[in-house]
């Protein structure tokens, strides 16, 4: 297993608007607001979505490159069938969202 530890936002825009991004509670928001009164934030979005290299990750029609799908895990491999995922607990059927019942335990 490998455990990274990161500031909030790390991967986004540091600064918008005079106000700090990365590693506060704006980094859990949109922190860009791109509309009308803040033309100017579009070129940040742009550049901040292309430090992706979604030309690297994907091809000319949208899907992901079949050499990095090959990476996903298989069967009993993937996260969804290990018990660990939720700490080994059975949950069962109580009609409310799997995050409202982890809040409760």
């Amino acid at each position: 297993m490998i455990v990274l530890k990161s500031p909030k936002g790390w991967t986004g825009p540091k600064v918008v608007d005079g106000l700090q991004i990365e590693g506060t509670f704006r980094s859990h928001q949109v922190p860009l607001i791109v509309d009308s009164e803040h033309l100017d934030n579009l070129q940040e979005l742009e550049k901040w979505f292309k430090s992706y290299k979604p030309e690297e990750l994907f091809d000319r029609n949208g899907r992901l490159m079949p050499e990095l799908a090959e990476l996903a895990p298989e069967g009993e491999r993937r996260m969804g069938p290990i018990p660990m995922r939720t700490a080994g607990y059975s949950f069962g059927n109580f009609g409310c969202p799997i995050s409202v019942i982890m809040l409760l335990n």
